[in-house]
């Protein structure tokens, strides 16, 4: 059945005939730098699948799991969606009240603050802390644990000294006197853009997470397997098979089959709601993540392919649109067989781009 349905899918939308395109894409699906992944390539207006291999089986994505940790966080947090940390003075002059929302992307390092437009920490303390007094304690609630080691770390550096104490909201409400800086965040769908351009960890799995405390989840891997589940169900997706660890895919004990991610993108690729992740996603030979790739595996599909990258341990992953003339496929290249060396990791991803040249070229 397979047979049938990729040598019609390959005749009515390759410049090939049935047995060269046939043999084109089967010498890549079935090349050994792919150990036999999990793949599937399909054409969304029809549905005619161009190829596959193994795809509802459940795989190690990488990081093309943050395609579904963004859609989880578009979905229940919205586009739109911004972050606001405030810090205010207390009756003690050394003292001061930081509350924060768990901003996503609140960073202590200004090289990513004046390049990504990351909201910088030590600058709101910096401006609350006029008169630069060497020993402070930081009253909080609403950062992340990691947010406050670096803004000592930072702070240190500057020969300032401070204790953090976490409190709760209702004791936060007697102790903050005066608002004195504040900072917000960019919106939901700009980190979206960042994160899937640029595969950023850290900004993945805390957004994953927020959507999931959005809905009153715990952020386990549980509570965040139940998150994805929903948003998933909403746009019609099935995810059988789906286990998710955590929002940025490093986890080896992550799951998701390639008919998941195929749907997925599927379903998203022209809902408003989802466009940051489209234009986030890296460009063959152009942008983010993609920028080296393409350019002497398959110099044809450079500007071709959109798609989200991955890689860990034995797994190297690929998922995103194909174009071909005027029809852009749907893919997904779950590769968890790979031998755990950078050379065999290069060969997958050669591989890859080289079945995706054929199919940008089929109609040349």
């Amino acid at each position: 059945m397979f047979k049938r349905l990729l040598l019609v899918a390959l005749a009515t939308t390759l410049t090939l005939s049935p047995a060269q395109a046939l043999l084109s894409l089967e010498k890549y699906v079935n090349s050994k730098q792919l150990a036999s992944p999990g793949l599937l390539i399909v054409n969304p207006v029809d549905q005619s699948i161009l190829a596959q291999n193994q795809a509802d089986t459940p795989r190690i994505p990488a990081s093309v799991l943050k395609l579904l940790s963004t859609t989880t966080a578009l979905y229940f947090l919205g586009p739109d969606k911004q972050y606001s940390t405030k810090i205010f003075k207390t009756a003690e002059p050394d003292t001061f009240y930081i509350k924060g929302t768990l901003d996503p992307w609140l960073t202590s390092n200004l090289s990513f603050a004046k390049k990504n437009k990351q909201r910088f920490l030590p600058g709101l303390v910096s401006k609350a802390n006029s008169e630069n007094r060497k020993k402070l304690k930081i009253l909080y609630t609403g950062l992340f644990d990691r947010d406050t080691y670096d803004l000592a770390a930072n702070l240190k550096n500057k020969g300032i000294k401070v204790s953090f104490q976490r409190i709760t909201y209702a004791e936060a409400e007697a102790i903050g006197i005066e608002e004195l800086n504040s900072v917000t965040s960019v919106s939901v769908s700009e980190m979206v853009k960042f994160a899937t351009l640029w595969s950023d960890n850290r900004l993945a799995d805390r957004l994953a997470k927020d959507a999931a405390r959005e809905i009153g989840f715990p952020t386990t891997g549980k509570g965040l397997t139940t998150t994805f589940k929903l948003a998933l169900d909403s746009l019609g997706v099935d995810h059988s098979g789906l286990v998710v660890k955590d929002g940025s895919g490093l986890s080896k004990r992550n799951r998701v089959s390639a008919i998941t991610v195929v749907n997925l993108l599927s379903a998203i690729r022209n809902n408003p709601t989802f466009a940051s992740i489209y234009e986030g996603l890296p460009v063959s030979g152009k942008t983010g993540t993609l920028q080296k790739r393409f350019l002497q595996t398959a110099p044809e599909a450079v500007g071709k392919v959109r798609a989200k990258t991955g890689w860990v341990n034995n797994s190297v992953t690929l998922a995103g649109y194909v174009q071909n003339g005027e029809t852009e496929y749907v893919f997904a290249i779950l590769a968890d067989g790979i031998t755990p060396t950078l050379t065999a990791r290069n060969k997958a991803r050669a591989a890859m781009d080289r079945l995706l040249g054929v199919i940008v070229k089929g109609n040349q």
